[in-house]
């Protein structure tokens, strides 16, 4: 058998490796380079999209705080304004007058002084501030037995029935005065047993609820109270009221728990003293002192003030 001589091709139509190797690499080079430069226009864009919001962001919050600003600085003129208003307002109102304040624990110190403020801007006199303590809600035995001993109660009695007479008794004891020397003084002994506290810069307990002074009822607090004030305040309110006393009813604009809607509620109250829904403002701080000025020249000149339902107005009358 005889053997097939090589075919031999022309040296220029062969495909140099090196050749094929180089352009290979340049393919994916370029495929390389092309992904690249495609991402790095994807994430510029989003790089751009995310500075404007930034910007945007920026130039809203600038102008958020411009507006706070502004809002900040009207708000120190009015409370500015506000405050000299209700000193002119209340100069000379309720010369020589004492008044007795009545709060439940919970309601807010500060907004207490201003009312006491407010007195003292009108010339009148705060006797004393009465605050029911959390141990008035009768909760435990030894508080319920306590209480039965103060009031003359057989024990052992139901927490209603002891809360109702200790109002009761607080009540009569605010609107007839101090009782005679000798005689044992329920209010004295309310404080003495932790049920009451009189606060600082209060006169003896002899001393408040004697005739001529004003009453007002303070409640209102963000959180619900242990004392609860128409269970408690408002009885001891109506028999002071009964009495012909001049009474104000006052709660904070944030209130969280009735106490002077429920007082406007109640027929056998409303129009025979004064409620303020907005005690911790300058307007229901100037409604307290002119109400009462003008329950002492009329019994009959009660009225609702401040913001909160249908209410007399803001303020009574300025005009003497």
């Amino acid at each position: 058998m005889g053997v097939r001589s090589a075919v031999l091709l022309p040296a220029h139509s062969l495909i140099s490796w090196r050749y094929h190797l180089v352009s290979i690499v340049a393919v994916f080079l370029a495929l390389a380079l092309g992904v690249v430069m495609g991402t790095t226009v994807v994430k510029q864009g989003v790089i751009d999209e995310l500075r404007s919001r930034t910007n945007a962001a920026l130039n809203a919050t600038h102008e958020a705080q411009k507006e706070v600003q502004l809002l900040q600085t009207e708000l120190s003129v009015w409370t500015r304004y506000g405050a000299a208003v209700q000193e002119r307002l209340l100069a000379d109102q309720l010369v020589n007058e004492g008044v007795v304040i009545v709060t439940i624990s919970g309601v807010d110190l500060s907004e207490v002084d201003g009312i006491r403020r407010a007195f003292q801007q009108s010339g009148a006199t705060v006797m004393g501030v009465l605050e029911a303590t959390s141990r008035m809600a009768l909760t435990d035995a030894k508080a319920q037995q306590d209480m039965a001993a103060i009031l003359g109660i057989p024990t052992p009695t139901d927490q209603a029935t002891l809360a109702a007479e200790a109002a009761r008794t607080l009540g009569a004891r605010l609107a007839a005065g101090p009782p005679e020397t000798g005689i044992p003084d329920p209010l004295r002994e309310l404080i003495d047993h932790g049920f009451l506290a009189l606060l600082a810069g209060s006169a003896p307990a002899s001393s408040l609820g004697v005739p001529g002074q004003l009453f007002v009822f303070v409640a209102g607090a963000v959180q619900a109270p242990a004392v609860s004030p128409t269970a408690f305040l408002v009885p001891v309110l109506d028999q002071v009221v009964t009495a012909s006393r001049p009474t104000a009813a006052a709660e904070t604009t944030t209130s969280v728990y009735p106490f002077v809607t429920s007082i406007r509620s109640d027929g056998s109250l409303d129009g025979r003293l004064v409620t303020v829904d907005n005690a911790d403002a300058a307007p229901g701080l100037v409604a307290i002192v002119l109400g009462l000025r003008d329950l002492l020249r009329d019994p009959a000149a009660g009225g609702d003030y401040g913001t909160k339902g249908r209410t007399s107005g803001l303020i009574p009358n300025p005009a003497p």
